[in-house]
């Protein structure tokens, strides 16, 4: 991230509005806008996601992706990912994927577009300020490094996709639904055991209780991306740094006894803290 420190330095909250303004323009009408090979939330906007800004410090950003790669590697992961895995030869396609056979409410073209900034940004190596921790209690979680407003894109899930069918053949505890169709056979879940990213070390609330309802902080959003289906985490109030991420696996789906969350793919949380 040192190689864009310039550009990113414009985004502090220590800089001055006027020289944001000298190098950007006052126009209102741009929600990001792209400063060299990254782009930036140009106006924030309570309807519409906002770009993470990454850590500046070089020291800062190398040991937050220290903690990934150290998690990744304890849990036996091969691969960090930030795409969906379609294994090949493997009765899983990505023809499958095919967003019309679920409900899906639809997203915004402007999200739309901030996600696919969002996911250049990465490209770039401009990663969320995050670590991820390890507790006795809670196993692996996530922390924030610096403030995230709300609205603001974490991670997409990804990981290899595979049927809800097929769900009992691992011993994954992150899997997240990515198709509901309606059916086992054709209905696909994401699992990150072996390839994703930083969104499986989330931690998950327990959702029957109220007060653990009131931890979640990340929200997800499935929606359809050129017709096939994809899942994204953002935050869902303002973070504060050294608060942990948390948020609910079965959003939409309460009330579910846990014989009903085992059949569709989701969980029974009532063990979560």
């Amino acid at each position: 991230s040192h190689l864009h420190k310039e550009s990113l330095n414009l985004f502090l909250p220590s800089t001055h509005a006027s020289k944001r303004t000298a190098v950007l323009g006052t126009s209102k009408s741009r929600l990001t806008v792209r400063i060299g090979s990254l782009y930036f939330t140009n106006k924030p906007n309570k309807n519409n996601w906002s770009i993470p800004l990454p850590l500046i410090n070089p020291s800062d950003y190398t040991f937050s992706l220290a903690t990934i790669m150290a998690a990744m590697r304890f849990c036996g992961m091969e691969a960090y990912s930030e795409e969906l895995i379609y294994p090949d030869g493997g009765d899983v396609t990505e023809e499958m994927n095919d967003s019309s056979l679920d409900v899906i409410e639809p997203l915004s073209q402007r999200n739309v577009d901030i996600f696919k900034e969002f996911k250049e940004n990465l490209k770039h190596g401009s990663f969320p300020p995050l670590q991820v921790v390890y507790g006795d209690q809670l196993g692996f979680s996530v922390e924030a490094l610096a403030v995230i407003p709300k609205h603001t894109l974490i991670a997409e899930y990804t990981g290899h996709v595979s049927t809800v069918e097929r769900s009992g053949e691992t011993s994954s505890d992150s899997l997240m639904v990515l198709l509901d169709t309606g059916s086992p056979k054709t209905s696909l879940l994401i699992d990150p055991s072996r390839a994703g990213n930083i969104a499986r070390f989330l931690n998950g609330i327990n959702n029957r209780s109220q007060f653990s309802r009131r931890k979640a902080n990340v929200r997800t959003r499935r929606f359809s991306l050129d017709g096939k289906c994809r899942v994204v985490l953002f935050t869902g109030k303002r973070v504060e740094p050294g608060d942990k991420l948390n948020y609910d696996y079965n959003a939409g789906v309460e009330g579910k006894s846990a014989g009903e969350w085992a059949k569709t793919g989701f969980y029974d949380t009532s063990n979560f803290l």
